[in-house]
């Protein structure tokens, strides 16, 4: 049904709608990149969005409880079941209910509540007073306790909710209010004190169930009119029932009853629907990292408060004589910004693939607002009448000829329109390809010259020119994009991402979207806007000309505005060297391991596919004979009916589906001793290399190049770490049989080696050197094994009687410390006692003492100042210190003592790159360097060149920076990657 015609005015039951924003994701609450947990903030966000855009209200109250009512006065057990927060789940509540008052203030909807009543109440009083004033109600509420409000003029709407379960919001009004619970609305109450209310306590009558009170109300109506009518009733346990608990009847009857006679300020003028604080609203999305909505509220937001328009002035390059005007501009501006738009090779595994990438356009802003527009590779759309390319050799008459200097203007105009989230959309028709291919659809299409053309050598030495400071966002694609179209891109010192990610490792998204909406104040043309979304959309080469030019130009007009506002920031933080002297240096030096590739020994990929299905379903078959039948192993409801049901194993934690079968809930009941958890730990871990390793590599072998080539990533790990992914090679399980023999199948090219280089004890090393610890410093100096030397210090021993145990444990104890592991972590890795691992925590930091007094004064220096810094002065910023919550700021404490560590190992190993890939230019080597894998870097080294490369390696990493204790790097040379480890 639909609602009601207005005027309306729509009452939401605010708490309650929190309280299930907060429980929906509670197994998985979405957090913040700062750890705040904004479940019920992002939840409410997206509820008030969709009601204020859908249903357009002409009158909007938030209510919420205000504390215990005088339901509590009469009955305390009431709500006294409902499950009590713990103390971190209060606090992650307290602080989302405190987000959602700031909406709220920032859409400026009022908060109405009255002590000692509950919003029911309030609500009840608010709807009899609407009604009174002829004005429509909706009720909006999942609580079907509100169904005794409904009545000619008042609706209730139960919001329903998005995820997995999709449940579609449903409206209830007179026509259909007794589908839900087999009476009308005036016997709602009768009904609920008959049956009761568990979830507030409310007791109703033991015995009665819906059925039978739905029959009872219909046969006898009221409450009163059934107790006095009791002795009729011919079912006995009924009749019993009500003799019995007739008082609770009458009770539960006054508990569920809404009140509609409070004495509530009804002011209908302020409940009327105002303009958002629009930049309020940004700010707040932003801060909680909720940038869809933050760039929809900048969309919604009135003209008027966008202040002056700012103009922008993008040009289409249509000829070789507007080339060189541009080429020239950019040459005078000495400092541009660049943006490729590609088009994937559509047989490529990968949906970002800049080798398998050809050029569709290049974009080149000179100057705020200023940018040229190179045409390569559009054509015309496949809907129009075939396709006509002419590019700027060939014959103009499809433009004017006048233009001058062979530029088609964009004109002084305002920012390109993105479409309005005011108006619904139907599919993708109001993408702006779509729109302006249905108001002037093209004849033909005007594209320039390839780039490797004679005509095209001015731009082509433009953008290999190093004199000519460029600026890219995500600059290592547009390099390797054009490297695919024979360019070799110089002079790119700027990337908008990077610098980002410099000035803060933990923002959730680096994205140039992001970034201009929150730095600039711009909300800029998304893909799926110019060209839509689904299978409608148009793809970037079919896009007119003109919406293709505003949307390339923009990405790289902002991308230039964004060095204008980064590099005072980054000054300021004395973050320039890292950026300038690490991050835009790796650019190249990744870039030429991504272009460079590994190769992988298919054939024994092929037979490692065939040994590890057999091992799986060697596997599979213990699994049915343990579990005693066969079921569906990847099905998570079989799994617990198996675990929990028919072997009767504990249960260990619970998700909003039931008991959870996780990793760690298998690792725990496999640590107790229960054999089919083993194995289904065993058969994960086959499946998992299988789908990752097995099946995906030989899929992503470049049939050009027969080699792989990975992704590495500069801005996710906000430790400073570099992370790699299409294929991610990082996370190959190298301490176990399967993961090793992964490894064996990479290979050098032929009669070529592998050589890997691998920084001993790295981490380890740097905690000397940041503690200063007297003990620790000379026992890297002293050299030999520093874990035994550990084990002789706190086990207080002669070096010649540690034993193999003692020093294992001193081991798991050097890296405990490291990651801030306690006892409780401690004692289950070693299998001790908890007592004896707090014992041996006590007894290390005992010997240690510089390295304690170093951790905390880590964690002192982050809470006085919100950051904590690596040797290079990369930043890592901790919000969480400042939590409420004990366990978000203990996770803190832990981030403060081991991101400096963590983040120094990295920048050192950047630096080693950066040096060596320098070192292999300088002495026109042709050995290459392919991995980077944590703290090992791997190598392909041309026969005679052996030698050079060991020591060039060797030295640049143990050289990277002057520690108080020697870096020492571990090399090994092998026909496979395996094979360069010692075994």
């Amino acid at each position: 049904m639909k609602g009601p015609d207005s005027p309306r005015l729509f009452l939401v039951d605010g708490y309650a709608l929190i309280y299930r924003a907060f429980f929906a994701l509670i197994s998985r609450p979405l957090t913040t990149s700062k750890g705040e947990n904004t479940s019920a903030s992002w939840g409410i966000a997206n509820f008030l969005q969709r009601l204020i855009t859908k249903h357009q209200p002409d009158y909007l109250g938030w209510v919420h409880d205000s504390g215990l009512s005088f339901r509590h006065e009469r009955y305390p057990a009431y709500k006294a079941t409902r499950e009590k927060l713990t103390e971190e789940l209060q606090s992650d509540f307290d602080r989302g209910m405190e987000r959602i008052s700031q909406i709220l203030d920032a859409y400026r909807i009022p908060i109405l509540s009255l002590p000692g009543y509950e919003a029911d109440d309030v609500i009840g009083t608010l709807v009899a007073r609407s009604v009174e004033a002829g004005v429509n109600v909706v009720v909006v509420s999942g609580d079907k306790d509100f169904q005794q409000l409904v009545k000619p003029g008042v609706w209730l709407l139960n919001p329903g909710r998005g995820g997995p379960a999709n449940v579609e919001e449903h409206w209830v009004g007179v026509e259909n209010a007794d589908e839900r619970l087999g009476v009308p609305p005036e016997f709602v109450t009768d009904y609920l004190a008959l049956v009761g209310d568990s979830s507030d306590n409310v007791p109703g009558v033991r015995g009665i169930g819906d059925k039978t009170a739905s029959e009872l109300v219909k046969q006898y109506g009221h409450l009163e009119s059934i107790l006095a009518h009791v002795s009729e009733i011919t079912k006995k346990r009924p009749r019993e029932a009500l003799l019995e608990h007739a008082d609770n009847a009458r009770l539960s009857k006054e508990l569920v009853t809404i009140r509609t006679d409070l004495e509530v300020p009804f002011d209908l003028d302020s409940l009327g629907i105002k303009t958002p604080d629009h930049r309020r609203l940004r700010d707040l999305f932003i801060e909680l990292e909720f940038h869809a909505l933050a760039k929809d509220s900048a969309l919604l937001a009135p003209q008027a408060e966008e202040g002056p328009k700012k103009l922008v002035n993008y040009m289409t390059v249509d000829s070789v004589e507007g080339l060189q005007h541009a080429v020239n501009r950019a040459h005078a501006t000495k400092v541009i910004a660049l943006d490729t738009e590609v088009v994937i090779d559509p047989d490529s595994p990968q949906a970002v693939d800049p080798l398998r990438s050809s050029i569709i356009s290049i974009s080149i802003a000179v100057g705020e607002g200023e940018a040229y527009y190179f045409p390569l590779r559009h054509r015309l759309s496949r809907s129009g009448q075939g396709e006509l390319l002419v590019d700027a050799a060939g014959d103009r008459s499809a433009t004017d000829a006048s233009e001058e200097r062979g530029l088609i203007k964009g004109g002084d105009e305002v920012f390109p329109e993105v479409p309005s989230k005011k108006k619904k959309t139907n599919g993708d028709s109001t993408s702006i390809a779509a729109r302006a291919l249905r108001q002037n659809r093209p004849t033909q299409v005007r594209n320039l010259p390839a780039l490797d053309s004679p005509e095209m050598k001015p731009l082509k030495d433009l953008l290999e020119d190093p004199s000519v400071r460029k600026t890219a966002q995500n600059g290592k694609f547009d390099q390797l994009a054009l490297r695919c179209a024979g360019v070799r891109l110089a002079g790119l010192d700027f990337d908008p991402m990077l610098a980002s990610y410099v000035l803060d490792p933990g923002r959730r998204s680096h994205g140039l979207d992001v970034l201009a909406l929150e730095f600039l104040d711009h909300t800029m043309t998304s893909y799926a806007d110019l060209c839509g979304k689904g299978r409608s959309a148009i793809p970037f080469d079919e896009c007119p000309v003109e919406a293709a030019r505003d949307y390339s130009c923009e990405e790289a007009d902002m991308a230039l505005r964004l060095r204008q506002v980064f590099e005072p920031q980054l000054e300021s933080h004395e973050l320039t060297r890292l950026l300038d002297g690490i991050e835009i240096p790796l650019i190249n030096v990744l870039a030429e391991m991504e272009w460079t590739g590994i190769a992988i020994d298919l054939p024994w990929f092929s037979s490692l596919k065939q040994r590890f299905q057999a091992e799986r379903e060697a596997v599979e078959k213990q699994i049915y004979e343990t579990a005693g039948t066969e079921f569906n192993i990847n099905s998570n409801p079989q799994l617990r009916e198996i675990l929990f049901d028919k072997l009767n194993l504990p249960i260990l934690k619970r998700t909003s589906t039931g008991p959870s079968t996780d990793a760690s809930v298998l690792t725990e009941l496999a640590e107790e001793g229960h054999v089919l958890p083993t194995l289904l730990m065993e058969y994960r871990e086959l499946s998992k290399l299988e789908n990752t390793y097995l099946d995906a590599l030989p899929r992503l072998v470049n049939p050009k190049t027969g080699r792989l080539h990975t992704s590495f990533n500069q801005t996710v790990a906000s430790t400073g770490r570099l992370s790699s992914g299409d294929p991610n090679l990082q996370n190959i399980p190298i301490r176990r049989e399967l993961g090793r023999d992964i490894r064996r199948g990479f290979i050098p090219r032929k009669n070529w080696q592998l050589m890997a280089a691998d920084y001993s004890q790295i981490e380890l090393r740097l905690l000397a050197h940041l503690s200063r610890d007297p003990a620790f410093v000379e026992a890297f100096q002293a050299g030999g094994d520093i874990h035994r030397q550990t084990a002789a210090l706190i086990f207080d021993v002669p070096l010649a009687d540690v034993t193999g145990t003692m020093r294992s444990r001193a081991k798991t104890i050097n890296f405990a410390t490291i990651y801030g592991q306690g006892p409780h972590a401690l004692s289950r890795q070693l299998g001790i006692e908890h007592a004896e691992a707090k014992e041996f925590i006590a007894r290390y930091f005992e010997r240690f003492q510089g390295v304690r007094n170093y951790l905390d004064a880590m964690v002192a220096f982050a809470r006085e100042n919100g950051y904590v810094q690596t040797i290079f002065g990369r930043r890592r910023y901790i919000p969480e210190l400042r939590e409420r919550n004990f366990n978000v700021r203990a996770f803190g404490e832990r981030v403060a003592a081991n991101s400096p560590i963590q983040g120094s190992a990295a920048d050192l190993i950047k630096i080693a790159m950066i040096r060596i890939d320098d070192g292999f230019r300088t002495k026109d080597l042709q050995s290459k360097m392919l991995l980077q894998v944590h703290d090992e870097l791997v190598f392909e080294v041309f026969p005679s060149e052996m030698d050079q490369v060991q020591e060039l390696v060797k030295y640049e990493m143990e050289h990277a920076a002057q520690l108080s204790v020697p870096l020492v790097v571990d090399l090994g040379v092998g026909k496979n990657w395996l094979d360069t480890k010692p075994s």
